[in-house]
């Protein structure tokens, strides 16, 4: 299975950090957000990693180009941001016709990527894609995700 961790945002709501570091090198524990995302990933059956760059791009190659991932990681640098949609079909190659993982690198998130591929195994019939879903202290704020019965997203709000 291969990933494309979404990199390239301009971090403005975490400003003034991010006026020197890109979001996805934001420390948590004394670790760069981005290591977190890569352990779990390689950890959980994911062979290799995209990730996309724009904002501060040359302080995440010199991450990673440090890192233990660098022979696992490719980076695609985007001059003038394609916005997530754009980003996937930029690599559609890259991710090809299996079921591929598309995440947000600037958030924390812990989760076991190989159940949620099993999930997606299991989905209903006729449904192309399986997401993951936060709660949050104020949903207003990330939008709220009506499920039916089955798990199967029927609203967004």
């Amino acid at each position: 299975m291969r990933a494309l961790l979404l990199a390239a945002g301009l971090g403005t709501r975490l400003r003034p950090i991010c006026d020197y570091l890109p979001k996805c090198l934001v420390p948590i524990h004394g670790r760069p957000l981005l290591d977190y995302w890569l352990e779990s990933l390689f950890a959980h059956n994911v062979s290799e990693v995209m990730i996309n760059t724009h904002y501060l791009a040359p302080l995440v190659v010199e991450f990673l180009e440090r890192s233990g991932w660098r022979d696992r990681v490719r980076i695609s640098h985007e001059e003038t941001l394609l916005g997530t949609g754009g980003t996937i079909l930029r690599h559609r190659a890259f991710l090809g016709d299996e079921p591929f993982l598309v995440a947000h690198a600037d958030n924390l998130t812990d989760f076991d990527s190989t159940a949620f591929v099993a999930r997606h195994a299991d989905r209903p019939s006729g449904i192309e894609m399986t997401m993951m879903l936060f709660e949050a202290p104020e949903p207003s704020s990330a939008g709220i995700v009506e499920l039916d019965q089955y798990g199967v997203v029927v609203g967004f709000h």
